[in-house]
């Protein structure tokens, strides 16, 4: 409910911005998005991994751990691609 609110007020607050900063804004906050569905992600295999721990089989936990690599790599690339964006955004 409060992320609702917060996203209808982000809306309101961005209504009268030119349209390229709207752009701007917009991508980051999906970048924002990505990046937290990311780190439910991470979340739920780190907590497989150490759950399940002592029955996986080492290529189970290769194959895990290799999947939260992944994930923090693209958590990293999301990251960089706002900062890109924060940056064209300032020199606008």
């Amino acid at each position: 409910m409060a992320a609702g609110m917060y996203l209808e007020h982000y809306l309101d607050s961005i209504e009268n911005l030119p349209f390229e900063l709207q752009r701007n804004f917009q991508l980051m906050r999906d970048l924002d998005q990505r990046t937290e569905d990311l780190k439910t992600e991470i979340d739920k295999l780190a907590g497989e991994y150490v759950a399940n721990a002592r029955t996986l089989t080492s290529d189970q936990k290769v194959e895990l751990v290799r999947q939260i690599q992944g994930a923090y790599g693209k958590c990293k690339e999301f990251g960089d691609d706002k900062v890109q964006l924060a940056m064209q955004t300032y020199e606008m």
